[in-house]
């Protein structure tokens, strides 16, 4: 029960952090936050750690901790579970693994909103409605300033996830942190593949 609820909410996880790839974040600046995530009515905290095209957070969930890996450049996802030391990975569903505002605009609408302060950066705020209605649709702040979206709401057929981060410090990362663990196995997880919008 407690696995089907970790897989559950790593999956929900790697939801938004494919929509992070609807940015072109390849130089992002380095920096730390912590993070605020919600979905299916409830609200988990953690830490995100951000260097160039990689991006390391951390949930406390009510599964247990989760450790999310992503390469926003490849699209690739590792999923960690610390408590057994193991990690599954899958990739982003195609409508996420997009790079530049001209590959985005062959599966979607992207419009400027205008222009709103989240928790102290400027940001451009803009609304993505996929061509495919059944994806549903995004909105996201991107900071100019880091490069990078600080806010992100997801409206999709399985209700609303939200993922927005605080107290936002800059400053140089270790490579290790997005890196796995050399003790870490491997699991394939059936019927695991592209994550569902």
């Amino acid at each position: 029960m407690m696995k089907r609820m970790f897989f559950g909410w790593m999956t929900g996880t790697a939801v938004l952090c494919a929509l992070v790839l609807f940015s072109n974040v390849a130089s992002a600046a380095e920096f730390s936050a912590d993070i605020i995530q919600k979905q299916v009515g409830v609200t988990t905290k953690g830490k995100v750690y951000i260097k160039g095209n990689k991006m390391r957070m951390e949930m406390e969930t009510p599964a247990g901790k989760s450790v999310n890996l992503m390469d926003t450049e490849t699209g690739l996802m590792q999923m960690l579970h610390p408590a057994q030391k193991m990690y599954f990975e899958m990739q982003a569903p195609e409508t996420g693994v997009v790079q530049t505002d001209e590959a985005l605009a062959k599966i979607a609408d992207k419009k400027p909103v205008g222009t709103e302060k989240v928790n102290g950066h400027k940001c451009d705020k803009y609304k993505i409605i996929y061509h495919d209605r059944s994806l549903g649709k995004t909105t996201q702040w991107f900071s100019k300033r880091l490069n990078y979206p600080i806010k992100t709401v997801y409206e999709g057929p399985h209700g609303e996830m939200v993922m927005e981060f605080k107290n936002i410090k800059e400053g140089k990362l270790d490579s290790s942190l997005f890196k796995i663990p050399s003790d870490y196995h491997q699991m394939k997880m059936p019927g695991m593949g592209r994550p569902s919008y």
